[in-house]
């Protein structure tokens, strides 16, 4: 109607976006190997910043950073998977995000019975998976023999609906919907009646190619973007290192493709940004209420709450951490309750005293403060 879009051009004549982004790049310069980000405003970016090296002069070719640049996105992967299973779900119609996972797992594998308690206390369903509550407690192995295994062992019924302590949020829990995802999609998956080591081997690539095959044609296509994948293209895909990098070697994390679902997918800052503002800005991928529902109830994404200036906020961060790899990365989406989005990658540690999302929502209430008495109804 036509109050609100006396409400939007308001917006966009007092949130200053090119402010935004030089208060980003602000909390980035000099305290990291390389950044790119992508700001986005509802279905169409507005602002693309990057600085400092995607590929040093150690690891030719050297690239210079770039929104278009493809890393490993580490466990934003999470929230794109959490996009598949929704839909999916949604697509199927006889099965919600209150079912039973168990049902939907390779079908000669043995299921502990924590798996499989039907009340509401214990039950574990999708929605569980989806929010850390699951109870998962397993030792961090993601391939198909690693979640057969977990699977066999079963959970502590004490830990089904919590996720509060160290040990709750658990890649387990959407490593699995590499396989959910292709059984409620349709899938035709190799049978392994007599349990044989062969078949197993089978299964294993067929739900990685399945998984991959489900999210290119129902989201990313949908998105427009390009055939993507969970390996890394040798002289190509960005490095990542330790920060500062003093001459040494990154690492771009290699092929992920049999442990994908809870990290893995090699993407750009730019085509984050367009995946994730078609999922929340269009229905081309979901519907507006589970999108909503998606960010409301933190279905794959990480956190929620508000910034200084009480703006609502989600978003995902994902992390290969420097001490346990030749080199760091840190990825990041997150949006605001006035439909801004921001997709950032930092292929280092971030050093100095803020984390990536304090230092973008800082630059957001800085943006933010310049339109507030105008247009308080944008919070």
């Amino acid at each position: 109607n036509n109050r609100f879009l006396k409400t939007i051009n308001l917006f966009k004549m007092s949130f200053d976006f090119e402010k935004f982004a030089n208060a980003i790049e602000n909390g980035l310069k000099g305290n990291c190997v390389g950044y790119a980000f992508v700001v986005s405003y509802k279905d169409n970016w507005k602002v693309k910043r990057a600085g400092g090296y995607a590929r040093t002069l150690i690891n030719t070719p050297p690239l210079e950073m770039s929104t278009n640049v493809q890393f490993h996105t580490a466990s934003v992967s999470k929230a794109i998977t959490a996009v598949a299973l929704l839909k999916v779900l949604n697509q199927r119609q006889d099965v919600s995000l209150d079912s039973l996972f168990y049902k939907f797992l390779p079908s000669h594998w043995r299921i502990h019975q924590s798996l499989k308690y039907k009340d509401n206390d214990k039950k574990i369903n999708f929605q569980r998976l989806l929010t850390h509550k699951s109870g998962f407690r397993f030792d961090g192995g993601l391939d198909y023999h690693a979640l057969k295994k977990d699977m066999a062992a079963g959970v502590n019924e004490s830990n089904i609906g919590n996720n509060n302590d160290k040990n709750g949020y658990q890649g387990e829990n959407f490593a699995i919907m590499r396989l959910l995802i292709p059984k409620l999609a349709g899938y035709s998956i190799s049978q392994n009646e007599d349990g044989g080591p062969g078949i197993d081997i089978l299964q294993a690539a067929e739900y990685a190619d399945y998984y991959m095959d489900y999210v290119q044609k129902h989201l990313f296509e949908k998105a427009g973007l390009p055939l993507l994948k969970c390996k890394a293209e040798v002289m190509k895909t960005g490095m990542c290192y330790h920060f500062p990098h003093n001459n040494k070697p990154g690492t771009d994390f290699g092929n992920q493709t049999l442990v994908c679902g809870s990290k893995g997918w090699v993407m750009s800052a730019a085509e984050l940004a367009k995946f994730f503002r078609t999922v929340h800005y269009t229905e081309a991928i979901l519907p507006a209420w589970l999108s909503d529902k998606m960010k409301d109830e933190l279905l794959g994404y990480g956190q929620k709450g508000e910034t200084a200036e009480s703006v609502g906020f989600y978003c995902k961060n994902g992390k290969f951490p420097r001490s346990q790899n030749d080199g760091e990365l840190n990825t990041l989406i997150i949006g605001y309750a006035n439909h801004v989005q921001v997709a950032l990658i930092i292929n280092s540690e971030l050093t100095g005293n803020k984390g990536m999302v304090e230092i973008i929502n800082a630059a957001h209430d800085e943006a933010y403060k310049m339109k507030k008495n105008n247009v308080d109804d944008l919070k």
